[in-house]
């Protein structure tokens, strides 16, 4: 049946309303998907992120001090020696021994005399006060950051695994005090056995694994 101009072009309006429908569905469609993946990422951000949020600071460690819709206070520093950094407005603050959720809550605090309900946020960027090193017959020796707690086997594990000449009894741990280095024997043999001791590490240790 042939239908009259009229006619045609009302089913024509019709069929272009739906089309536009259809690509707005799409439209929507495509959104939600970059909203989801958004939202996926700031979640992987923010477990990145967790490993340090209650690391408590140190000397010469790196930090990003950001404060929002304030670029000239936003500053990147290092702590210095006497555990202090030096901060646009609020001049000299001690941050050692706190972590960076501690700092971010004090710097919002000191610059609310400032600046009307700031908003700052604290990140580590560099972790050079909690610093092992692993020496010798390893895959991969050097220095790694000590965030939480971590026994030798598993430094050395991370580290690559010992090596085929590695001196499996004969490793030992360098540990300085506050006036000397004190030596702890460590045999790899028999605490992969269940009897030797497989002790924790701490910031400054060195495994030497000859």
């Amino acid at each position: 049946m042939l239908l009259s101009i009229p006619s045609r072009v009302t089913v024509l309006i019709l069929l272009l309303g739906l089309l536009a429908r259809s690509a707005s569905a799409q439209a929507y469609t495509d959104q939600s998907g970059d909203s989801t993946s958004t939202h996926g990422n700031a979640s992987t951000m923010s477990k990145a992120s967790v490993s340090t949020s209650q690391y408590p600071l140190g000397v010469a460690d790196v930090l990003h001090i950001s404060v929002w819709k304030n670029p000239d206070l936003s500053q990147s520093v290092t702590v210095g020696p006497d555990g202090f950094v030096s901060l646009s407005l609020l001049g000299d603050v001690q941050v050692v021994g706190l972590t960076t959720s501690e700092l971010s809550a004090l710097l919002t605090k000191r610059l609310s005399a400032f600046i009307l309900t700031p908003q700052v946020t604290v990140s580590v960027v560099e972790i050079h006060s909690r610093q092992i090193y692993i020496l010798g017959q390893v895959g991969k020796p050097g220095g790694y950051s000590l965030l939480g707690k971590m026994s030798v086997l598993q430094m050395i594990a991370q580290a690559g695994g010992l090596s085929t000449f590695a001196h499996r009894r004969g490793i030992y741990i360098l540990r300085p005090n506050r006036d000397s280095v004190k030596k702890l024997p460590y045999n790899y043999s028999d605490v992969m056995h269940g009897k030797g001791e497989n002790f924790d590490l701490q910031p400054g240790d060195t495994i030497v694994v000859p």
